[in-house]
């Protein structure tokens, strides 16, 4: 008997020796290993600024590893982050809208479950001309006219034969069309043929007649090719100022307000179906180019003591941080960046949503 404990002891001392006697903590998913130190954000280009300025705060509080960002458009940005739980899927995306509930579902049927909604405020897109330039009403109904590759005449489609304002309505000032805005692909350009294009365009009897659903969309925001439109490259924060400097006189531009906002000494704002963008407009949805700003977070990637697998650590702390007074508060580093903060009443019930780590439902 003595001899088979000592053998026993024998085992038992080599396997604690070759670090196999207490088998490392495995996640609820079965994985194994520690943490991932940094969070995976996809982020739209409109939200870059605002999500390195919190990835800076993260690190400089908590002594975070700085966010992994990546910056796409927001509609693949959250199909990847709907793709799946695990260590190579996001962890947080940051789109300049809410999910829609098509995605939502896709996230559901993937398993990306107990998702966590950060609404933190608003942006939007405005249109600017530089100081000194006619400042004049427009509505997304005198932008697809203005911009559209092919406008109805009667009863067919043909090449836009507009040159100047003038040729849409005698109000507007006899100035040769030029808009700049994002190229193509971007973000900033699908919400402006959505709001502007596909707004301006809706109702209109041709496309009810002669396209069916999809093709319409196509013919509404396919946008002339001859010179009337500008595309500006991303980034547009950097590449705006130069692209306007350069522009023939009388230029609009399609911008985020926040572009206007670090370059409000040089230029005007125009009204939108006459409602000039301010902070309290865009704030109660009275303008028609409103961009909510929102971060989705995986809870299933947190800690197991918050309800996730254990995937990255600090996923409490950045909901935490990102909701805090200190960033989406009057004065907060994310309004200096130039978010269009929410009112105190509704920052403070989010807040206690997202603390609660409340479910995101559509």
């Amino acid at each position: 008997m003595l001899t088979i404990r000592l053998i026993c002891a024998a085992i038992v001392a080599a396997v604690t020796a070759a670090g196999l006697a207490a088998p490392p903590a495995q996640a609820e998913d079965g994985r194994s290993g520690s943490l991932r130190p940094a969070i995976k954000v996809l982020a739209s280009p409109l939200q870059l600024r605002f999500t390195t300025a919190v990835s800076e705060r993260l690190a400089k509080k908590y002594g975070l590893a700085p966010l992994d960002v990546t910056t796409t458009l927001a509609a693949p940005a959250v199909k990847a982050f709907c793709a799946g739980v695990g260590p190579d899927t996001p962890d947080v995306v940051a789109i300049p809208r809410q999910m829609a509930k098509r995605e939502y579902n896709q996230c559901v049927e993937n398993g990306v479950i107990d998702v966590v909604e950060l609404p933190i405020g608003f942006d939007a897109l405005v249109l600017v001309t530089r100081k000194g330039d006619p400042v004049f009403n427009l509505t997304p109904r005198a932008m697809y006219f203005a911009l559209a590759a092919t406008i109805p005449v009667e009863d067919e489609f043909v090449p836009n034969p507009a040159k100047r304002w003038r040729d849409l309505d005698a109000r507007l000032p006899d100035r040769e069309i030029v808009v700049l805005g994002s190229e193509n692909g971007t973000s900033i350009n699908a919400y402006f043929k959505e709001i502007f294009m596909e707004g301006g365009c809706r109702g209109l009897r041709q496309f009810k007649v002669y396209y069916s659903s999809e093709d319409r969309v196509k013919t509404c925001t396919t946008v002339r090719e001859d010179g009337h439109f500008i595309g500006i490259k991303a980034p547009i924060a950097t590449n705006f100022k130069p692209a306007m400097q350069a522009a023939a006189p009388g230029a609009i531009a399609v911008v985020p307000y926040t572009v206007y906002q670090h370059n409000a000494e040089w230029l005007d704002l125009l009204p939108v179906n006459g409602v000039m963008p301010s902070d309290r407009t865009i704030k109660d949805d009275d303008y028609e180019a409103v961009s909510p700003v929102r971060y989705y977070v995986k809870r299933k990637h947190m800690e197991p003591s918050l309800g996730g697998i254990g995937v990255v650590s600090g996923l409490y702390k950045f909901i935490e941080e990102v909701m805090s007074e200190d960033a989406i508060g009057n004065g907060g580093y994310l309004d200096v960046q130039g978010l269009v903060v929410d009112d105190p009443a509704d920052r403070q019930h989010d807040r206690e949503a997202a603390m609660r780590l409340q479910p995101y439902r559509r």
